[in-house]
């Protein structure tokens, strides 16, 4: 149990909000329903830092991860993301004057975003993640993108880096003021001129009461204000913050010069933030309650719903509204463009993922899509086999 802030050290307050038997991973490929059943779970206990506004899992346990299995994060296969990380990556090497230069990726993951940045015209990039092992490295890359399959650490940021880039990490990670002074470090040893950092977007997963966009392996959650307050703490300079990707994510970037020292979030944006967290209980019980009473709709009738995401955001949905003994029914199978992902169980439920051709053996009258941002290429998927008929709906 996390009784402490991991990004300012305040002692943490009551919780607000918690989701309890979670599939502790998102990202996990099961290879039949057996052992997509058993997977481990965990309890999401959601607390705000009342200084500096993190919000964290008080009872985040690292002990119950596992990533010795398959994986599958990628979501290049999606054109309106691949599109999303190409327009990125532009703008980051055209604006930081990374042309030809070395860039360092903290938790790459497979590599997808390391081969973009080569892509726009990145030198070199060595890529840190446990999990990315040399074998990741696409042939065309070798020479090009070095696998270090390690915990990040300062040391490893060679002299001449132009940048520091750390996407969808820090979200990840129980122990943030050391990863953070780390990063910190890091970029000053390389003599660095930013860092390039993105996280999912606290903010609106409070708004919209959008429980499926938690998961176990996020322990920590910012909005942009608390994105940038933790970035100063840590010793960052001047913190540049937007939102980007339908304000899905929360993009950051920040120099090397600053001064560490405590993270405090302003007065007035605490206050908002708290009253966020307050009603986000009654918001997440809404949803439930609505989409409980939409598939036990579907289910009285005999209609088959099939949900598209395979990934954390429909694992999450489908395990607290479908789980236990007030789940419905209706959901026969999920449906993922992911190659990794197909033919693969969902953890927890253990209901099967398909391809979108299979979609054809059993027509669905309606597909429930776990993110609006892709509701055109859907559509436009949908159409293409034949099924303009079939309904879509985005949570």
């Amino acid at each position: 149990m996390l009784n402490r802030c991991p990004a300012c050290d305040a002692p943490a307050s009551d919780p607000f909000f918690s989701a309890t038997g979670l599939p502790v991973h998102g990202t996990a490929v099961l290879p039949d329903p057996v052992s997509a059943r058993s997977v481990a779970t965990g309890d999401q206990v959601l607390v705000l830092c009342e200084r500096c506004g993190l919000v964290f899992n008080r009872d985040f346990d690292p002990g119950l991860l596992d990533y010795t299995g398959d994986h599958e994060e990628s979501q290049h296969h999606s054109p309106r993301f691949a599109a999303y990380a190409a327009e990125v990556t532009a703008d980051w090497v055209a604006r930081f004057g990374l042309a030809g230069r070395h860039v360092v990726e903290v938790g790459c993951g497979s590599g997808d975003f390391a081969a973009e940045l080569l892509g726009a015209g990145v030198g070199r990039v060595t890529g840190i993640d446990p999990h990315f092992v040399p074998q990741r490295v696409r042939p065309e890359l070798a020479g090009r993108l070095t696998a270090v399959p390690a915990e990040f650490v300062r040391d490893q940021v060679e002299p001449d880096t132009a940048a520091l880039v750390c996407r969808h990490t820090l979200e990840h990670i129980p122990d943030l003021a050391v990863f953070g002074a780390e990063l910190y470090a890091g970029l000053r040893r390389g003599g660095g001129r930013a860092l390039l950092a993105e996280v999912p977007d606290l903010g609106r997963i409070l708004d919209e009461g959008a429980f499926w966009d938690l998961q176990y392996e996020h322990c920590s959650y910012f909005t942009p204000a608390t994105m940038g307050t933790f970035l100063t703490g840590v010793g960052f300079s001047d913190p540049q913050v937007r939102l980007t990707y339908a304000d899905q994510y929360v993009v950051a970037e920040a120099g090397p010069d600053g001064t560490p020292g405590a993270p405090e979030l302003e007065p007035h944006l605490r206050e908002a933030l708290r009253s966020a967290c307050r009603d986000f209980a009654t918001r997440v019980s809404d949803q439930v309650g609505r989409w409980r009473e939409w598939l036990g709709g579907r289910a009285a009738t005999g209609d088959e719903v099939v949900v598209w995401g395979g990934g954390a955001k429909g694992l999450t949905f489908l395990n607290v509204v479908e789980g236990g003994a007030e789940g419905t029914g209706a959901v026969g199978a999920v449906v993922d463009i992911n190659p990794g992902l197909q033919g693969r169980f969902m953890g927890g439920l253990g209901l099967p993922i398909r391809a979108p051709k299979d979609l054809l053996d059993s027509p669905p009258r309606s597909v429930l899509l776990m993110n609006p941002v892709y509701t055109g290429e859907v559509r436009a998927t949908l159409d293409e086999l034949g099924l303009g008929s079939t309904e879509l709906l985005a949570v």
